[in-house]
């Protein structure tokens, strides 16, 4: 068998590097240890993206760009999506003898060994930079979790109040209407999934009494127009912006909500996107547990109880517990339970009953004591940690995931989402 060349090696031999940013990357590694690879990301001298190559030229795997709309959907339903982040894995082809994974380092052995475990299969690996295999995973589940799923038969149309309920109870912030022919859809996001269900045959009568202005006289002989209105539901005036398409195969109707932002939102930096939508994405699998962490700690405290409102659908019913006078935020329920330590996973195993959706804890002492009946109260939980004290209670309880927020100077929020560990 042929010797595995070294990455420096085949940089060199493509033409990426000289002799001389070898020794300028040799000379970082024995000041600062760690590997070659990231000596040379360190000094500046090559790309992510080139490293990456050259790993995979290291370890003769190919190195590819997968799209979401190439991978198969059985193969990614191997796996949850939470296992994906956390092993940055992803099946995306499988046949009788083989499952074909991309990873994000050569070395990922972890992940690659629980699948030949479960499949019994000989797994093939291709690499892929780690910000396109989370791209493609989100991409992948959104899609994976998507429409309306029947048996035998498509259910029966609906009104368009209810289309209209259905979003505005998941927190939608846009839905709309497709017409195709004789046929016509409602349609909402949920979490980044697109729902429809098929429309009763008098939804326009039903659009007009909802929407004021009413559309027939924007859209008249229009093949585009757009305007503010408002629909009234339950006799609460909802403004919202429509846009309107039209051609010979049919409607598009776009509402999206014009409401003020929540106190949350006015008050704290938003995550990135992809942080949310990850989120999101394991709180649906049913695997979202989080230790939160905060620099200055304050910050911790301050802005746990809006995690929910800021991170989930407004509609899940969340709790806030805690020890102290801390404030909740205005959509969380709060309960202060007693200043006795001992007393508090009693206190926290009654909540089981109330099946909340979400839970914040903001508790101190020795966290072993009472994190997994917090883990109980909710499907999801944010637990507050101190960046000081050890994780291992959290991962023995069985949270996988940290959640990072640090105030930056000048006071903007800096958030980051990193696998957790003990």
């Amino acid at each position: 068998m042929p010797e595995r060349r070294s990455i420096g090696q085949i940089l060199t031999r493509l033409g990426r590097i000289s002799e001389a940013d070898v020794a300028r990357a040799l000379e970082y590694q024995r000041d600062h240890g760690g590997y070659f690879g990231g000596a040379l990301l360190a000094c500046d001298i090559v790309t992510p993206e080139e490293l990456e190559f050259g790993l995979a030229a290291q370890f003769d795997l190919p190195y590819v760009f997968p799209e979401a709309d190439a991978v198969d959907p059985e193969a990614a339903a191997l796996v949850s999506p939470e296992w994906a982040l956390a092993h940055m894995t992803l099946p995306i082809m499988e046949t009788a003898e083989a499952l074909t994974v991309v990873v994000d380092s050569p070395m990922n052995a972890d992940g690659v060994s629980e699948l030949e475990e479960m499949t019994s299969k000989r797994i093939e690996m291709a690499l892929a930079s780690p910000d396109v295999i989370r791209d493609v995973i989100r991409q992948v589940y959104a899609r994976g979790t998507a429409v309306e799923e029947f048996d035998d038969q498509l259910p029966a149309p609906i009104h368009l109040s209810e289309v209209l309920a259905r979003a505005l109870s998941v927190g939608a912030s846009r839905f709309g209407i497709s017409t195709r022919g004789l046929r016509t859809w409602g349609w909402w996001e949920d979490s980044g999934t697109i729902r429809r269900r098929e429309l009763e045959g008098l939804w326009e009568a039903e659009l007009a009494e909802l929407l004021d202005p009413a559309p027939a006289a924007r859209i008249q002989g229009l093949a585009r127009a757009e305007w503010s209105g408002v629909i009234v539901r339950g006799g609460r005036p909802v403004p919202v912006h429509v846009d309107y398409l039209s051609d010979e195969s049919g409607h598009e109707f776009l509402f999206r909500l014009e409401r003020p932002q929540v106190l949350a939102s006015r008050r704290y930096d938003l995550p990135p996107a992809g942080i949310v939508q990850e989120i999101r994405m394991m709180a649906r699998s049913g695997s979202a547990r989080f230790v939160v962490t905060a620099h200055p700690q304050d910050l911790g405290h301050e802005i746990l109880p809006h995690l929910p409102e800021l991170l989930l659908n407004p509609s899940w019913r969340s709790i806030y517990i805690n020890a102290s006078e801390q404030d909740a935020a205005e959509r969380a329920f709060s309960l202060k339970i007693p200043t006795d330590p001992e007393r508090w996973a009693e206190e926290l195993e009654t909540l089981k009953a109330f099946r909340f959706d979400v839970v914040t804890v903001d508790l101190a002492g020795n966290v072993g004591d009472w994190a997994n009946s917090a883990l109980d109260a909710a499907s999801v939980a944010f637990l507050l940690w101190d960046q000081q004290d050890d994780r291992t209670a959290a991962h023995d309880a069985g949270i996988r995931w940290e959640l990072h927020i640090e105030r930056e100077e000048g006071g903007a929020l800096d958030w980051s989402l990193r696998r957790l560990n003990a």
